[in-house]
């Protein structure tokens, strides 16, 4: 399979993750979300096993600096998924779509935030514009788009910490899940009310991590021969579905302030995009000439 259609896979993939949780209705979305990490890690570490990485893991422990910068991402990828799985098991589909259609324009003004990487004038227009549409609820009703801004900067977030990770994409979701798996287990065993879980339930709870780990598996090894810009445009596949998904099958209604704010943001978006190919080209003449 080619490079871009295992980025493809993994953008449908996660996509279509808005009609599986909702599955597990029967348990409140915090203890979907302690699954979810047990289970992601528990996949994880059967498969680098079975590939005999079981050094490469041992090794990756011994990294005092790798682990810190792996329990953060750990952190931000355990808020990032409990924003989510919150919002799709709460009918607010909308708010997940939103996120991940701000997600690339936040992660670039993190990169200015951060690394101190230079913002050109188109990127800062988008960022604008993506802000205006979280503010048009603010004004309409007096309401923060609360889970639009976590999940799409938790996701930023772990993004800038990602940047520091030298593990391979299975040693790394192994490791922070295995990191945050503490507070995981504790709010199961302490917090969580399980005793209306059905036997389908029980038997679908391993799921999760394949759910989970099987997109990163094909995203990692697709991005090894996609351009970032091809998959820079494959991304906001993921966010249209979960849109159409979220109206046409879900049931929530699309107002007319939902229309601003995505038309506010689907703008940014826009410039973003253009300004991406814009700077690619030029690179690439610049590139030309040096030859």
């Amino acid at each position: 399979m080619r490079g871009s259609f295992k980025v493809l896979a993994c953008y449908l993939m996660w996509a279509f993750l808005v009609l599986y949780w909702p599955i597990f209705g029967a348990m409140d979305p915090l203890a979907v979300l302690s699954f979810r990490i047990v289970f992601s890690m528990i996949f994880c570490l059967i498969i680098m096993l079975v590939k005999g990485k079981g050094r490469d893991i041992l090794a990756l422990m011994k990294d005092k600096k790798q682990m810190l910068f792996l329990f953060f991402a750990g952190v931000t990828i355990t808020i990032n998924w409990g924003g989510y799985i919150i919002a799709v098991m709460t009918g607010r589909v909308l708010d997940a779509s939103l996120a991940y259609y701000m997600y690339p324009i936040f992660s670039i003004v993190l990169g200015f935030v951060i690394y101190k990487e230079k913002l050109r004038p188109m990127q800062w227009v988008a960022f604008v514009l993506a802000i205006m549409g979280v503010t048009v609820p603010i004004v309409a009703y007096g309401q923060v788009p609360i889970f639009a801004i976590m999940i799409g900067v938790s996701f930023s977030i772990y993004g800038a910490f990602k940047k520091q990770v030298t593990a391979t994409a299975m040693e790394s979701i192994f490791m922070e899940t295995l990191l945050v798996t503490p507070l995981a287990m504790i709010y199961l065993l302490a917090f969580s009310h399980l005793d209306g879980l059905s036997a389908r339930d029980i038997i679908l709870l391993p799921t999760m991590g394949i759910a989970t780990t099987v997109p990163l598996i094909f995203f990692a090894s697709g991005m090894k021969d996609t351009d970032l810009s091809v998959a820079g445009v494959l991304m906001y596949i993921n966010p249209t579905i979960q849109l159409l998904l979220g109206v046409f099958c879900m049931g929530e209604e699309f107002t007319t302030i939902h229309a601003w704010m995505f038309a506010f943001v689907w703008a940014g978006v826009a410039l973003f995009l253009t300004d991406s190919f814009r700077e690619r080209k030029r690179s690439g003449r610049e590139k030309e000439k040096a030859e």
